[in-house]
């Protein structure tokens, strides 16, 4: 006050308070901390004593209640809010130097999770086969869909990348067939290729539906090739499905494809693609192409594979050819064998269709059986007794043994 006496001559002094009002200051804000979670954040356990005492010179007011620690926070610190802020001011207190290197305990060690490792599991078993992984453009153009075979129905994007590509997936044919026809303009026919993407069926919901799909193509291969793949696929994956072909699927060939459905649930579709389709994207090849629901597929728990004993003793094959009506599958003789042989069957091919002409009522089919008992060799005798079961189990469906 001296001090404004020599620099203000003008200066008046008055007694008492001036102002009394303080709603205008901020108020002093109240935090509890845990020393639990002190301890558990800095790696070193700290009392409540201790911590109290580590912050009073700050500023910080403790007072225990309970497990917490209740902290008043000084006016002039608006920075701290929240439980971290009043940690980090007792390991600053505490000194950083101090504080142990204490590797924090995981209740879970890192990791795949299942899914992730049957995902990974698909890609290796297609990539093992000689097929190689390709990721073609996941937007679509209009008619692209409409090319390959498949429903214009599709989900359009307001804000597209670029001008025309507004079209979401809902199948992965259209970009692979584009790949097929861009090797075999470049002179590379053969190209096995498969993607791993995500399609975008229509919705009767506020959002489209969004599956995870896997799909081969097989250049110049027929039919049975995807067939192959599908069943290595499901053999190291331990899926099971059956073929069903009276349904067609679109933009496949009506006669050389078929779904594939596990219970009540439609998986995947294996077959060739339509020779239409195969016009429009000017490739002058056999495609076959399998495309499969990874989003049921993968969220199913896989069979268990059970361990088969080797044999010591010899197999021995037999060959049988039908003459089989065309409404009578061949998956449906197969059955018939497989259920005939019993448990002494290890393996059965379809080896050779025959077909007179294109409009003949019947076809031949040969089918190799290989036989084999894990405590004996079999004799005529046993592998006669098959045989016959087998060209019984076929006549019942109308086939006869050529």
């Amino acid at each position: 006050i001296e001090l404004l006496r020599l620099t203000c001559t003008d200066l008046v002094v008055h007694e008492g308070a001036v102002d009394a009002r303080t709603e205008h200051l901020p108020k002093p804000v109240v935090i509890d901390v845990r020393p639990s979670r002190v301890g558990a954040l800095l790696g070193t356990q700290f009392s409540a004593q201790e911590i109290v005492s580590l912050i009073a010179p700050l500023g910080f007011v403790g007072a225990l209640h309970g497990d917490t620690i209740s902290v008043t926070v000084p006016t002039w610190r608006p920075d701290c809010t929240l439980e971290v802020d009043i940690i980090e001011e007792v390991a600053r207190h505490y000194g950083y130097s101090r504080l142990g290197a204490t590797v924090p305990k995981s209740t879970q060690p890192g990791g795949l999770s299942p899914v992730q490792q049957r995902r990974r599991r698909v890609r290796d078993v297609v990539l093992g086969l000689g097929v190689s992984e390709a990721m073609p453009h996941p937007f679509l153009t209009d008619g692209d869909l409409d090319r390959a075979g498949l429903s214009n129905e599709a989900v359009r994007l307001l804000n597209p990348l670029a001008v025309g590509d507004d079209v979401l997936r809902t199948s992965l044919r259209p970009g692979l067939l584009k790949a097929v026809a861009f090797n075999e303009s470049h002179r590379r026919p053969g190209v096995a290729l498969f993607e791993v993407g995500h399609v975008y069926p229509p919705s009767d919901d506020v959002l489209p539906a969004e599956h995870e799909v896997l799909a081969v193509v097989l250049t110049g291969r027929e039919a049975p090739a995807a067939v192959a793949v599908w069943r290595e696929l499901a053999s190291a994956m331990g899926w099971g499905a059956r073929l069903d072909q009276s349904v067609v699927s679109a933009g496949l060939h009506p006669t050389r494809s078929a779904t594939l459905s596990a219970g009540r649930d439609v998986v995947g579709i294996v077959g060739e693609v339509h020779p239409d389709v195969l016009d429009a994207y000017g490739i002058s090849q056999r495609v076959a192409v399998l495309e499969v629901n990874l989003s049921l597929l993968l969220a199913s728990e896989p069979k268990v594979a059970q361990w088969k004993p080797t044999s010591r003793f010899p197999s021995s094959d037999i060959d049988l050819a039908f003459t089989v009506p065309t409404s009578v599958t061949a998956e449906k003789i197969e059955k018939s064998l497989r259920q005939n042989a019993g448990a002494l069957l290890v393996d059965i091919a379809l080896f050779d269709v025959y077909r007179t002409d294109a409009s003949a009522e019947s076809r031949s089919l040969a089918f190799r059986l290989r036989l084999q008992a894990n405590d004996r060799t079999l004799t005529d005798a046993d592998v006669a007794e098959v045989r016959d079961k087998c060209i019984a189990g076929a006549k019942k469906l109308g086939a006869q043994l050529r």
